[in-house]
C-alpha cells in the first residue's frame, strides 16, 4: 500500500476540469456555502493565466446577509485577497488573481481555493451573530412584555423533571403555568422541541407550555421534515420576524390560560 499515492489520488480524484471557451472551469470536491460545488475558473489568454470566480460570489454573500459595507467587514475582506494574492473587479463583480505565468497556475489555483474557503466563513460568523442577536431580542421583548407578572430565564430546564430538556428561554408565569421556549435557529434545537412536546404530553403535564418560535418564515436552517414533524406536534408555533407582536401574544396567552 501507498499512503502518499492513496492520500494524493483521494485529494485529486475529486476535482473535475472541463474545458470552456474563456479556458477551464475547475470543479472542487468542496461545498460552498449555499449548497453547490466550489467552481472557479481559469482564464486563459495566451501563455498567461487567471484565476476567478463566476462573478456571483459576492453577491451571493450579501444576500446571505454579509454586510460589506461596515468597516470591519470591508477590512476582514482586504485582509483575506491581501493574503491570497486576490482583487476584486468592482466592474465585474468579480473575485480574481493576477495575471499569472503557466507555472503558476496550479499554485495560483491552490490559494484561490482557500481564498473562497475562508470568504464563506463570513457567512458562517455572520449567521451565529444573527441567531445570538434574535434569542437576545426574545429575552428583552418577553422580559417587557410580561414586567413583574412573570420571571424569565435563559438556558434553563423546562422544568424540575425534565432537566435534559434545556431550553432556551423559560418564561415562569406567577399563574405556575411555565412556558418553554425553543429558539428555531437549528436543526437540533428544532428537534430537541419536538421530543419535549412528546414528553410532556407522555407525563400529562399541563403546566409546561411547549413553544418553537422560528426566526424567520421559510427559515432554511430546519429540515422540511423537522418542521412538519413541530407542525403536526402539540408543540405552539411562532414566526419572530415580521410578527412580534403576535408571538408575544400567544406566548402570553398560553402563560395565563388553560
Amino acid at each position: 500500500m501507498n499512503i502518499q499515492d492513496d492520500i494524493c489520488e483521494a485529494l485529486c480524484g475529486g476535482f473535475e476540469v472541463r474545458r470552456l471557451k474563456m479556458g477551464y472551469a475547475i470543479r472542487s470536491p468542496f461545498t460552498w456555502f449555499t449548497g453547490d460545488a466550489l467552481t472557479f475558473y481559469a482564464r486563459l489568454d495566451g501563455g498567461r493565466v487567471r484565476i476567478e470566480d463566476d462573478a456571483a460570489s459576492y453577491a451571493e454573500l450579501e444576500g446571505a446577509g454579509v454586510d460589506f459595507s461596515t468597516d470591519t467587514r470591508l477590512g476582514i475582506l482586504s485582509g483575506l485577497m491581501e493574503e491570497h494574492g486576490v482583487e476584486f473587479d468592482q466592474v465585474a463583480m468579480r473575485f480574481q488573481t493576477a495575471w499569472l505565468s503557466g507555472q503558476q497556475a496550479g499554485e495560483g489555483a491552490a490559494r484561490f481555493l482557500a481564498f473562497m474557503h475562508r470568504l464563506q466563513d463570513m457567512v458562517f460568523t455572520t449567521r451565529d451573530r444573527v441567531a445570538s442577536t434574535f434569542r437576545d431580542d426574545l429575552v428583552a421583548a418577553l422580559a417587557d412584555r410580561f414586567g413583574a407578572e412573570a420571571d424569565i430565564g435563559v438556558d434553563e430546564p423546562a422544568a424540575e423533571g425534565l432537566k435534559d430538556y434545556v431550553v432556551d428561554v423559560l418564561v415562569k408565569h406567577k399563574s405556575g403555568r411555565r412556558v418553554a421556549i425553543f429558539a428555531g435557529i437549528t436543526e437540533h434545537r428544532a428537534l430537541e422541541a419536538v421530543l419535549l412536546s412528546k414528553e410532556l404530553e407522555l407525563k400529562g403535564e399541563e403546566n409546561v407550555i411547549p413553544f418553537l418560535i422560528y426566526q424567520e418564515t421559510n427559515t432554511k436552517r430546519v429540515s422540511i421534515r423537522t418542521q412538519s414533524r413541530a407542525m403536526n406536534s402539540d408543540l405552539e408555533l411562532g414566526t419572530w420576524d415580521g410578527a412580534r407582536v403576535e408571538v408575544l401574544d400567544k406566548v402570553a396567552k398560553r402563560a395565563t390560560r388553560r
